[in-house]
């Protein structure tokens, strides 16, 4: 029963807290004005990376434009299931940033016409996860 605690500390927690959510408007047009993106599926990602070890090392913004999603219960359930599927992959990317000492804001874009599954979502934020992770590598090499 003692070494409970110190299993607790190596657990990773799946969370999504305000800390993590870009905020600030002027961080949003910095974001948009200096950005480079990945598209996987119909979803677009834009990132940009920034020197200093800002805690979270990674702050998401989740757009669902309403000119593709026409209802507001349907925008709210992408906006759900993006938030879901970053929360449960966030892990790899979080930790990439957190050893280099960088700071990466990144905004997921919905593109599609249409609702999709979480499953269809999970893979899609997966695959721009996994890629931001490899242009990264890429360019340090």
């Amino acid at each position: 029963a003692s070494s409970e605690p110190a299993m607790l500390n190596t657990v990773k927690k799946n969370t999504f807290r305000k800390q993590e959510k870009i905020c600030s408007q002027k961080q949003i047009d910095k974001l948009f004005a200096q950005r480079k993106s990945i598209t996987a599926g119909p979803f677009r990602m834009i990132y940009l990376e920034s020197e200093g070890s800002l805690l979270p090392a990674v702050q998401v913004l989740i757009a669902i434009p309403k000119k593709n999603i026409k209802l507001a219960v349907n925008r709210n359930r992408m906006k759900r299931l993006v938030r879901e599927a970053y929360r449960m992959n966030k892990h790899s990317i979080l930790s990439l940033y957190e050893t280099i000492g960088k700071h990466c804001d990144i905004a997921f874009i919905f593109t599609g016409k249409k609702c999709i599954s979480q499953t269809e979502t999970t893979a899609a934020i997966n695959e721009l996860l996994s890629r931001l992770k490899v242009t990264y590598e890429k360019r340090s090499e």
